[in-house]
C-alpha cells in the first residue's frame, strides 16, 4: 500500500532545461513507494523556458499515475505571463499567493530534499 506524502519544491531564478532535469530526478526519488502530493513554489522563478513546463506536465503525470497531485504555489509575475501565454495555467492546480515557508527541497545548485509527511486536510465549517 501507498503512503501518502507532501513534498514542497522551491524553484531557482532560472528554471530551464537542466534545472528541469535535476528537478525531475529528485521528484523520481522522493515519491518511490508513496502517493505524492507536490507544490511547486515558483515564487522566486524569473526566467522559465517551455522545457521547464513540459518537464512540470511529464512530472504531473508521474504522480497523478500514483493517485497523487501536483499544485504549484507563489506564481511569480514572469512565471504567470509564460503560463498564461502558453495556457497551461489551465492545467495545474494554483496557489497565486502563496509561498513556502516549511521544509522544501531546492532544485539549484545542490538540491537540499526533506519530505514532510502529509497532513488530513482542514475541514471547513459548512452553514447550516
Amino acid at each position: 500500500m501507498q503512503r501518502p506524502s507532501t513534498i514542497a519544491v522551491n524553484l531557482p531564478e532560472v528554471f530551464d532545461a537542466s534545472e528541469a532535469r535535476r528537478l525531475k530526478r529528485e521528484l523520481e526519488k522522493k515519491i518511490a513507494g508513496s502517493q505524492p502530493f507536490v507544490i511547486v513554489d515558483f515564487s522566486r522563478v524569473k526566467k522559465l523556458n517551455v522545457a521547464g513546463l513540459e518537464t512540470l506536465l511529464a512530472c504531473m503525470q508521474t504522480i497523478a499515475r500514483r493517485d497523487g497531485a501536483l499544485q504549484i504555489a507563489g506564481i511569480s509575475p514572469e512565471a504567470a505571463t509564460l503560463l498564461e501565454m502558453t495556457r497551461m495555467y489551465r492545467l495545474f492546480s494554483m496557489f497565486p499567493g502563496f509561498s513556502l515557508d516549511a521544509p522544501a527541497f531546492q532544485v539549484a545548485p545542490e538540491p537540499v530534499s526533506e519530505q514532510v509527511p502529509a497532513q488530513a486536510p482542514a475541514q471547513m465549517p459548512v452553514a447550516a
